[in-house]
């Protein structure tokens, strides 16, 4: 019997300790607490097991109230078990909806934690970084040198800096370090936040200002020059003085088209021009198009067609009027100036699912891969010298791309060099529910 009772004695020693051993590893006031209470119970257990040979009856008591303690610290365990899971699922929901990327370092430099945001802009998940040396781990010197600096000095640190893998993203990164009681450091947090977008539209904005100018200075010296030479005595040649009054003319044209185009861009990314849709009839708007251009395009000898690929030809979408008629007039205009004489252009429309897309097609030179990404960009020219030629102010193909997204629909191209291009974009047809008033 004591021999039995010695063995269960043991066994309730072993999970004694190594649940002390436990309460060692966790640390705060309560831990403490439940440590101090298990350090009575194996005393109880010791004191039981020295009087098993000596005090049966005494033994049974010492284990029973021995086994309720413990049971009550496996209790307490448990709870602080579950209040730890459920302080940490707190840490895991708040910073798995932090935007930005946050990342804990310790005083030596380890990850110790790492959000889903900062996984994604640094292109690496937890398991390559938490428990790594940050420098090792991200491979990124300049944030990793802020961090080192942040860590060493005590000092908050700001940055951009400039992450090539496994995208090209301009970060703002802030390094707080975590300051202890005592006055050092006990670690530090670093926030990461994409600023990529906010520098592209900088770029953008400062590239346009200067487009600007560039376009603006180019008539204004014309008109200049051509207007002092005839001050200087080329009026007294009238067919000379003919000749360079048209050129003014036509720079003032230009000028006036180009300030025009500036201000109808503005408007439209401003959403200061509302849209009047309304059904519009696409078959109506095409046929339209072609006969404005209809004689510009027999003068460059090119041939103009339209295409309705529709079961009973008709096709009805729901679109402002005039500016569906000024996207298709811009698209033509700028196929006209790069598709030689003998060529054609075709105006395309189609179903697809729910979609209208309307296509204008050329048989022109076609735009190089390295431009094509950039064709709608404000004042972009892949051709610059033959669009000055026909007047063209740079803006056509910016505002069918903004004209189409205030429509609710995507705009793209397709081309090759030497074959031709492929200019399309979509709108929502008409259902039999939607009324109709056509337009055309």
């Amino acid at each position: 019997m004591s021999s039995h009772v010695l063995i269960v004695t043991l066994i309730v020693l072993l999970v004694i300790a190594i649940a002390m051993i436990v309460a060692l590893v966790l640390h705060g006031e309560h831990m403490r607490q439940v440590y101090d209470d298990l350090s009575e119970v194996m005393d109880l257990t010791l004191d039981g097991a020295r009087a098993a040979n000596t005090q049966n009856v005494s033994q049974a008591g010492s284990l029973e109230r021995m086994a309720t303690r413990v049971y009550a610290m496996v209790g307490a365990l448990h709870d602080q078990r579950e209040l730890t899971s459920q302080e940490q699922n707190k840490i895991d929901s708040v910073m798995g909806h932090i935007l930005s990327g946050v990342i804990v370092i310790d005083p030596a430099g380890r990850v110790l934690l790492i959000n889903s945001a900062a996984e994604r802009l640094l292109g690496l998940t937890d398991t390559d970084l938490i428990g790594r040396w940050h420098w090792e781990a991200g491979h990124h010197y300049g944030l990793s040198s802020l961090i080192d600096e942040a860590i060493t000095f005590g000092v908050v640190q700001k940055r951009e800096v400039q992450i090539h893998k496994p995208v090209e993203l301009t970060l703002e990164a802030h390094i707080t370090p975590i300051r202890q009681t005592s006055g050092g450091t006990a670690g530090a947090v670093v926030l990461l936040h994409d600023v990529s977008e906010w520098r592209r539209v900088e770029r953008m904005r400062s590239d346009f200002v200067a487009n600007v100018s560039h376009e603006l200075r180019t008539p204004i010296t014309a008109l200049k020059g051509f207007a002092e030479t005839l001050l200087d005595g080329a009026l007294d040649n009238q067919q000379i003085a003919r000749q360079f009054v048209q050129i003014i003319k036509e720079e003032a044209d230009r000028l006036g088209r180009l300030v025009e185009d500036l201000l109808d861009l503005s408007r439209i990314e401003a959403k200061h021009a509302p849209l009047s849709l309304a059904c519009v009839s696409v078959p109506a708007v095409l046929q339209k198009v072609v006969d404005t251009f209809h004689t510009q395009a027999n003068t460059a000898g090119v041939q103009l067609l339209v295409e309705i690929k529709t079961l009973d030809e008709t096709l009805d979408v729901m679109a402002d009027y005039d500016r569906l008629v000024q996207i298709l007039i811009n698209l033509v205009s700028n196929a006209l100036q790069f598709t030689p004489s003998g060529g054609s252009i075709t105006l395309l429309a189609e179903v697809e699912g729910d979609r209208a897309v309307l296509s204008v097609i050329d048989t022109g030179v076609g735009i190089p891969s390295t431009d094509i990404n950039r064709v709608f960009e404000r004042f972009y020219r892949v051709d610059k010298m033959r669009t000055r030629k026909s007047g063209g102010t740079g803006l056509g193909l910016a505002i069918v791309k903004h004209l189409v997204e205030a429509h609710g629909g995507h705009v793209g191209v397709h081309s090759e060099v030497g074959i031709g291009s492929r200019f399309f974009f979509d709108l929502p047809m008409v259902t039999d529910g939607d009324e109709k008033e056509l337009q055309v």
